[in-house]
């Protein structure tokens, strides 16, 4: 069978930032291809678009903005606006794809999200925000991690964090992939 690079989808909104600094060591790596989304709408649009050649890991940051969808931007100002703090719309994306339906909205994107949920229910999935540890708990739980798995699986994100963070992340999901 030929070689073929690890597909990874890295839902992260503030890429110009790490572009220089995290993307290039999984790049000169050589065995992954990586994308990025840099919104929910764009989250939903890659996986609904992968269907047939799905991705193979997925690496979340949890506050990310709505982009275009209508649902996504409507959860985004209910909570945004009012001081609630930000609307988590990686980890609502988490939800729906682990359980089928959101903390917020059920079933609001509908036949579109079961499909996701049937073919990436089982996909190994990474957190990297600054806000995994706030969550840490409750992603243990979506994601069923054990204590240990969540050292590294769950990736908080800090200043001077080495440049190979991603990379080791991306490598340590890689080894959960079937075939």
């Amino acid at each position: 069978m030929p070689y073929r690079p690890l597909r990874v989808l890295w839902v992260e909104d503030k890429t110009q930032l790490e572009l220089a600094y995290l993307i290039p060591p999984v790049l000169l790596d050589g065995h992954y291809d990586l994308e990025i989304a840099h919104n929910a709408s764009e989250v939903v649009e890659r996986l609904g678009l992968k269907v047939q050649h799905p991705f193979d890991i997925l690496i979340f940051d949890l506050d990310i903005p709505p982009g275009e969808w209508p649902e996504f931007k409507d959860l985004y100002t209910r909570f945004e606006p009012r001081g609630q703090g930000p609307a988590m719309l990686g980890l609502e994306l988490l939800y729906l794809m682990r359980r089928g339906e959101g903390r917020h909205f059920k079933g609001a994107l509908g036949t579109l999200m079961k499909q996701m949920h049937t073919t990436y229910r089982d996909v190994p999935i990474g957190v990297f925000s600054i806000y995994t540890k706030r969550y840490e708990i409750e992603l243990a739980k979506l994601l069923n991690l054990t204590r240990a798995e969540c050292q590294h699986r769950l990736v908080q994100k800090h200043a001077g964090m080495p440049r190979t963070t991603l990379l080791r992340l991306v490598r340590h999901l890689s080894g959960f992939v079937e075939g």
